[in-house]
């Protein structure tokens, strides 16, 4: 896994927001058992914290697939490579 400072402005830009985007989510869901009506949480809150999941999970989910792919990707080429090496020796 990439570390943090390895990481380009456009990938540290989407966990940040993704991070956020939960963060307010499950903040505001925690508000609305809090606010009158005590314990009723309203349509839109609940809203709100699914299209935060989503998008966390969009953000999360297209960026593990993606480091997996390129993670097979160079272990095939390396295979590859290593097994021309051993045919031409």
């Amino acid at each position: 896994m990439a570390k943090w400072k390895e990481l380009d402005a456009r990938t540290k830009i989407a966990y940040l927001t993704a991070l956020v985007a939960f963060i307010i989510g499950w903040g505001l869901t925690i508000a609305g058992f809090c606010v009158p009506p005590i314990g009723a949480v309203s349509d839109s809150v609940l809203w709100i914290l699914g299209q935060a999941l989503v998008y966390c999970a969009s953000i999360f989910g297209v960026s593990m697939y993606t480091i997996g792919s390129v993670k097979g990707m160079k272990k095939e080429i390396a295979d590859f490579l290593h097994k021309q090496t051993e045919e031409e020796e």
